[in-house]
């Protein structure tokens, strides 16, 4: 589950801007089994909907960050959903699209067998150069990562301190 990159501060009424970007906790999911090329999409979309791991909790610093921010922000991702509700049970989060992960692209069509995270790490590789194939490009991606910093900013300029759950990708696209 997420921990904070850096020692967290304390979350401080009077401070201009807080926002905590944690990452959102594992999906219990299979990342060992090899799959092949053309398997990914199917793949990626179990992933996305499987529950969170229950054998990686997050650390008591997040846990306190979450529960006392003013705001909770995720994606519509189950496991950025899941992670605000671990955290924060007695707040409701703010679910924004604008949040939502970079897809891969997934038309490959080899029926090599490798495990799931060589795969998507050759498609995002393979994004990241250029090749979107029928998702967002990475050049949109990070314009989209821009407006959702944006969106983050004004939230925590009106409501206070701020928790953003996504992926580690999406969180350096954004900052």
């Amino acid at each position: 589950m997420a921990r904070p990159e850096n020692p967290p501060p304390e979350l401080d009424d009077d401070a201009v801007t807080q926002i905590i970007l944690a990452r959102h906790g594992r999906p219990a999911w299979d990342f060992r089994t090899p799959i092949p090329g053309h398997g990914l999409a199917e793949w990626l979309r179990g992933e996305a909907d499987a529950p969170l791991d229950s054998s990686h909790r997050p650390s008591a610093d997040l846990e306190r960050l979450s529960r006392t921010a003013k705001c909770l922000v995720t994606s519509p991702l189950r496991r950025s959903r899941d992670s605000a509700q671990l955290l924060a049970p007695s707040t409701a989060p703010l679910i924004d699209p604008c949040f939502r992960e970079a897809e891969l692209p997934c038309a490959i069509r080899s029926g090599l067998r490798l495990r799931p995270n060589m795969w998507a790490w050759l498609a995002r590789s393979a994004w990241f150069c250029g090749w979107s194939a029928g998702v967002e490009s990475f050049t949109a991606a990070r314009e989209r990562a821009s407006k959702a910093a944006s969106v983050l900013t004004a939230h925590a300029e009106t409501k206070g301190a701020v928790v953003h759950w996504s992926f580690g990708i999406y969180k350096r696209a954004a900052a």
